[in-house]
């Protein structure tokens, strides 16, 4: 770490917390709290859900998925064009109606107020756990860029999120998230870039998307899984003469395929967008009805392409691997 990259890093760190606690410093009561006053265009809401969905861990994880199993994780998210307009038609003008702040407000209208404390209260527990697993994973890259305990570089993160997200609310989460998506798909698209050109001279793009295909990792679209050949049955000698019911056996053995991706992702896109908080505070946040829909299909057209981007990325870094030593093994 040079000093130009230690000013280049808390700068942008002391800019994030600043930027979010100086435009939100009027968030005094619940409403402004938890809707930001209902300020926010459409494609703040759209970046601000893709941005609460992408945590660190996508970004340190998918193109690692790419470079293991290669771009079939693509399909996960084929299906959630079809959910961001089920929620649009059914979820959004529901809690519109009814002018609820949260998700589980509904719930006590719906139902009484123990099932809203019970619902928030596992919502609590479990973005808990996933909020401390979102801030470890990128304190592990930064404890070992700085040479630091991750103790350290862990409580370093949660702070300065908390002092930006405790004092404004949900619009300093949606404000900031901005910067931090920017940041994170800047770096990414960056190392993509470095990786290329560091390839040897006379491997050009083709050549490259070529020897990747060859070696698997361009399996965008797997009907049955890719592997079915080395799994059939004794005496069958094609995936041609499976029957339909064999077929389904092998589909619901494999992890990511066109059929996982357009129906079981479907429902969990449903409950996630849907009843967490932390995507139905996202989109509450809006202007009016048409601003939230809009926010959401945003979301639904643009998350594709961008995992597209984040997996091809990790796509590259396994071919620069294929020609330069790994620095786990060096």
């Amino acid at each position: 770490m040079t000093t130009i990259d230690w000013l280049v890093l808390f700068a942008a760190l002391v800019a994030i917390v600043v930027y979010g606690v100086v435009k939100t410093r009027g968030s005094h009561n619940m409403e402004t709290y938890l809707r930001g006053d209902n300020t926010l265009k459409w494609w703040m809401i759209g970046i601000s859900i893709m941005a609460t969905q992408a945590s660190a861990i996508t970004f340190l994880s998918t193109p690692g998925q790419a470079i293991e199993d290669g771009m079939r994780f693509i399909q996960f998210y084929f299906g959630l064009p079809l959910a961001m307009i089920i929620i649009s038609a059914v979820f959004v003008p529901v809690y519109y109606r009814l002018n609820v702040l949260t998700a589980y407000e509904f719930l006590e209208q719906r139902f009484d107020l123990k099932t809203r404390a019970f619902t928030a209260i596992l919502f609590l527990l479990l973005r808990g756990l996933s909020a401390g697993i979102t801030i470890f994973a990128p304190s592990l890259v930064l404890a070992t860029v700085l040479h630091w305990r991750v103790e350290v570089a862990t409580v370093l993160i949660g702070l300065l999120v908390m002092i930006y997200s405790v004092s404004g609310g949900s619009k300093a989460v949606s404000l900031t998230q901005r910067l931090q998506l920017s940041i994170v798909m800047g770096g990414m698209l960056l190392a993509g870039a470095m990786a290329y050109t560091m390839l040897p001279e006379n491997l050009d793009f083709a050549e490259t998307i070529q020897l990747a295909g060859y070696l698997g990792k361009l399996n965008l679209i797997n009907i049955l899984p890719a592997d079915a050949a080395q799994h059939l049955p004794a005496g069958v000698n094609s995936v041609n003469e499976l029957s339909l019911l064999q077929k389904i056996d092998l589909i619901l053995e494999d992890r990511f395929n066109i059929w996982s991706g357009m129906i079981a992702s479907v429902f969990l896109f449903l409950s996630y967008f849907g009843t967490d908080q932390s995507q139905v505070g996202r989109y509450l946040g809006g202007r009016n009805l048409t601003e939230s829909r809009l926010g959401l299909m945003f979301n639904g057209l643009l998350k594709i392409p961008m995992q597209f981007v984040i997996l091809f990325i990790g796509v590259l870094v396994f071919v620069f691997y294929l020609f330069n030593q790994p620095p786990v093994f060096s």
